[in-house]
C-alpha cells in the first residue's frame, strides 16, 4: 500500500499534509503537461500545411475529446477502487482490478473501430464543408479508429495512480510525448520512401506514441498481472462502471457545454473569441496543477477510506485545498500584475489585446475559488461520489454558466467579459455546493459502504 496512508490495524497516528499531496501530484502534473504537449505539437507541425488542415485538426480534435472523455471518466472509476483497495491492504484484489480495466479498455476500442466510419457525419455536424471537412474527417477518422491505445494508457496510469505510484505513469507519458515528436514531421511531410500524409499523419503518429506508452505501462504491470487470472469478473466490472460511468457522462456533457461556451463567444465576435483562446492558453497554466494537485488528493482519500481512516480523508482535502489555493493564488496575483505583457506574447490585434486584459482579471479573481473546486471534485471522486461530482458539475454548467454567459455576453452585449463572470458564477455554484456536501458526513459514508462492498468481493476472490 501507499506509504502515505497506514492500515485499520497500524497503533500510529498517520496524517496527510501538503508535502504528501504534493509527493504525489507534481507527477500528475507533468503527465497533464505532457499530454497537452502531444496536441499542441501536432497542431504546431499541422499549421505549416495551411489554414484548412488546421482548421480540420481543430475540429478533429474538438470531436474526439468526447469518446476520450468518455474513457477518462471510466477509468477513473478504475483509479478509486484501486486506491481504496490498496488502503486496506487488499492486493489480490488490485491486480484483478488491472485486468479489469483492460477489459474496459477492449471494449471502448471496439466502439471507436464501430463509430470511426461515422466521422464524416460528425465533422457535418460542426458546420464545416469542403476541404476544411475532409481534412477533420481524415483526422478524426484515424483517432477514433486508433482510441484503444488511448484508453489504455489512459487504464494502466489510472490503475498505477491508484496505487500511489504517479512516477511510472508520468516517465510513460513523457517518452509517448517525445516519441510523438520525432514521428510528427516524416509522418506529415514525407521522409524518403514515406509519403507526405498531412493531418492523417498527425494522427497516426499521436496513435502510434500512445500504444508505445502504453506498452511501458503495461511492462511495469506485467509482473504483477502474471499474478493474477486475465477474466473478467462481472462483479469488479460492475462496480468499476457504477463509479466511473457518472464521471464518465461528466465528461462527455462538460465537453459539450464547453461547444456551447465557445460558440456563444463566436456570435460575440472574432476579437472576442481571439480573446477568450488567449486568455485560456495563459490561465491553463495555473488549472493544470490545480488539476493535478486534485487528482493526487483524491488517491489518498480513497487510500485513506480504503485503510478505515476516514478522518484521513478530510485532511486530504484540506491540505490539498491550501496547496491548490498557494499556487493558483499566485497565479492570480502574476495575472492582475502583468496582464498586459503576458498577453501581448501572443500578439494579438489592439482589441483582442484589450479585451483579454479584461478577461486576465476576471480569470484572478476565481482562481481561489477554483482551487477549492478542483480539490472537492477530486476528493468526493476518490470518495467514490462520482453522482454528487455528477450533478453538481453539469447543473453548475448547463444551469448556471450557460444561461448567464447567454445572458450576459449576447442578450446584455457584454461579449466574452460577461461570458467570463457567467464562467466564474458556475465556479462559485460549484465550489460553494461541493464544500457544502465534504463539510457533511454523507460522502464518507458513501465511501466507507462501498469500501465494505469491495471487501465482500475480495473474499470471493479468495
Amino acid at each position: 500500500m501507499s506509504a502515505h496512508v497506514r492500515s485499520r490495524a497500524s497503533t500510529a497516528s498517520p496524517s496527510i499534509g501538503q508535502r504528501q499531496v504534493l509527493h504525489l501530484a507534481w507527477p500528475f502534473m507533468i503527465s497533464m503537461l505532457s499530454q497537452t504537449a502531444m496536441s499542441l505539437a501536432d497542431t504546431l507541425f499541422v499549421a505549416r500545411l495551411g489554414t484548412a488542415p488546421l482548421a480540420g485538426i481543430g475540429l478533429g480534435s474538438v470531436a474526439s475529446y468526447v469518446l476520450l472523455a468518455a474513457g477518462f471518466g471510466l477509468t477513473g472509476g478504475v483509479r478509486v477502487l484501486v486506491s481504496q483497495a490498496t488502503g486496506g491492504q487488499r492486493h489480490d484484489q488490485v491486480r484483478v482490478l488491472a485486468w479489469q480495466a483492460l477489459w474496459i479498455t477492449a471494449a471502448l476500442g471496439l466502439l471507436g473501430l464501430l463509430l470511426a466510419p461515422l466521422s464524416g457525419v460528425v465533422v457535418s455536424l460542426f458546420g464545416a464543408s469542403g476541404e476544411v471537412a475532409q481534412q477533420g474527417e481524415a483526422y478524426l477518422r484515424i483517432r477514433v479508429a486508433g482510441s484503444a491505445p488511448a484508453v489504455a494508457m489512459l487504464a494502466l496510469a489510472a490503475w498505477f495512480q491508484g496505487r500511489g505510484d504517479t512516477r511510472t505513469p508520468m516517465v510513460a507519458n513523457v517518452l509517448a510525448n517525445l516519441l510523438n515528436i520525432a514521428l510528427d514531421p516524416p509522418f506529415i511531410f514525407g521522409s524518403g520512401p514515406l509519403p507526405a500524409l498531412g493531418v492523417a499523419g498527425a494522427a497516426a503518429t499521436t496513435v502510434l506514441a500512445q500504444a508505445v506508452g502504453t506498452l511501458l505501462l503495461a511492462a511495469a504491470a506485467w509482473p504483477q498481472l502474471l499474478r493474477t487470472s486475465a477474466r473478467p469478473r462481472w462483479d469488479l466490472l460492475r462496480r468499476t462502471l457504477q463509479v466511473g460511468a457518472p464521471m464518465a457522462l461528466r465528461g462527455v456533457l462538460s465537453v459539450a457545454g464547453f461547444a456551447v461556451f465557445v460558440a456563444l463567444l463566436a456570435r460575440a465576435g472574432d476579437a472576442h473569441l481571439g480573446a477568450h483562446v488567449v486568455v485560456m492558453r495563459i490561465v491553463s497554466v495555473s488549472f493544470l496543477p490545480g488539476h493535478a494537485i486534485g487528482e493526487a488528493s483524491g488517491v489518498l482519500v480513497g487510500q485513506a477510506l480504503g485503510a478505515g481512516q476516514p478522518a484521513l480523508a478530510r485532511q486530504a482535502f484540506w491540505a490539498g485545498t491550501r496547496l491548490a489555493s498557494l499556487v493558483m493564488g499566485g497565479m492570480a496575483l502574476l495575472f492582475v500584475a502583468v496582464p498586459r505583457p503576458l498577453v501581448e506574447v501572443f500578439e494579438p490585434s489592439a482589441e483582442v489585446a484589450g479585451l483579454a486584459v479584461q478577461l486576465m482579471l476576471i480569470g484572478a479573481a476565481f482562481q481561489v475559488f477554483d482551487a477549492v473546486a478542483m480539490v472537492a471534485q477530486g476528493v468526493l471522486n476518490g470518495a467514490g461520489d462520482t453522482r454528487f461530482t455528477l450533478l453538481a458539475g453539469v447543473g453548475s454548467m448547463w444551469l448556471v454558466n450557460l444561461p448567464l454567459g447567454w445572458l450576459l455576453g449576447l442578450h446584455l452585449g457584454m461579449g466574452a467579459p460577461g461570458a467570463w463572470i457567467a464562467l466564474t458564477a458556475e465556479i462559485l455554484a460549484f465550489a460553494g455546493v461541493a464544500l457544502w456536501r465534504i463539510r457533511g458526513a454523507a460522502w464518507l459514508d458513501r465511501g466507507m459502504a462501498q469500501v465494505a462492498e469491495d471487501e465482500r468481493l475480495a473474499a470471493a476472490l479468495s
